[in-house]
């Protein structure tokens, strides 16, 4: 495949996601901001990467007033376009009224296929949403404090630990007033990932292989110990993805093997060992799981829809 500029990604992206959205929103712009792509070792060390600059796509839904916000972090597949799960989530939530900033974290980086993607951990793309939430809390239409944060799969570990206070930029006065985790990664046990600083939602399927949602409800288990605001919904009947179209029906992936069962947990040095192994993850290792199923689930999604604008909008009240 061949590369395209970022701009001429970006500018295509915008364009795509115009169309199919007609009327929901009144305003489009593609804001772009400079970050740092960092290693692994340098997110969990906290040490400086290298400079580089992000863009994404903000849609208002009405010009001349400020807007609640939400940063979306897409999947391992990309930012997508038209009926991409990121593309009907910002549909959704312009329709309530919150503006919407699809954040690409691949171009920048070179990204262009998914298996490239795979290769970027999840953990190191932590940076990008919070250059993100820099940039918007100085757009003049968007309230600053009321930005919150959303994940898919890949970029679930963005929402959630963006949440850490361990992963916050010192100094800075910006926050996000919300986190969401949409099928999103949990199975990297972080020092510190409990002390958290505003309301988590985790969305998942039950009947997630993929990605499972058990270590999600362990994490959540956690937070609530020690008194955090966090809220898990399971959605029956539904498999990875089950919030996409453009999945199908489920159905079984027989040339994918994921690391979605295998745990983590870090150790000295900025690096993550598999649980069981005490070592590096091999593709050899037991945990990994070949054939997991990914599909649609028209219903659940719709109530998935509802969830999140309902918390979202209970949570910018406060």
């Amino acid at each position: 495949m061949q590369r395209t500029s970022l701009s001429a990604a970006i500018l295509v992206m915008a364009i795509t996601l115009v169309q199919p959205a007609y009327g929901q929103f009144a305003r489009t712009e593609v804001l772009t901001f400079e970050s740092e792509d960092k290693t692994v070792a340098e997110t969990l060390n906290g040490s400086a990467g290298k400079k580089i600059v992000f863009a994404g796509v903000l849609r208002i839904p009405k010009a001349g007033q400020k807007h609640p916000a939400v940063v979306l972090m897409h999947g391992a597949g990309g930012v997508g376009g038209a009926n991409s799960p990121t593309d009907l989530w910002s549909n959704v939530f312009n329709a309530a009224g919150i503006a919407t900033f699809n954040v690409d974290s691949y171009s920048p980086r070179g990204i262009t296929t998914l298996a490239e993607g795979q290769r970027l951990s999840a953990h190191a793309r932590v940076q990008d949403a919070f250059g993100a939430l820099e940039v918007l809390a100085k757009h003049p239409l968007i309230d600053a404090k009321k930005i919150a944060i959303m994940g898919f799969s890949h970029g679930g570990p963005s929402a959630i630990f963006s949440n850490v206070v361990r992963f916050q930029k010192k100094g800075s006065d910006v926050r996000f007033a919300a986190h969401i985790s949409m099928y999103g990664v949990c199975s990297a046990t972080l020092r510190g990932e409990d002390d958290t600083t505003s309301p988590l939602l985790v969305l998942h399927g039950a009947a997630d292989d993929w990605v499972p949602a058990a270590p999600c409800k362990e994490y959540a288990d956690k937070l609530k110990a020690k008194n955090r605001p966090v809220t898990v919904i399971e959605y029956p009947d539904s498999h990875h993805v089950f919030d996409s179209p453009l999945a199908g029906p489920a159905t079984k992936r027989d040339n994918v093997t994921t690391a979605g069962s295998c745990r983590f947990e870090e150790v000295d040095g900025g690096k993550f060992v598999n649980v069981a192994t005490k070592q590096p993850l091999t593709p050899a290792d037991a945990c990994m799981v070949k054939g997991p199923t990914a599909g649609y689930n028209e219903a659940m999604t719709k109530k998935a829809h509802a969830d999140a604008v309902s918390f979202l909008k209970d949570v910018f009240q406060h």
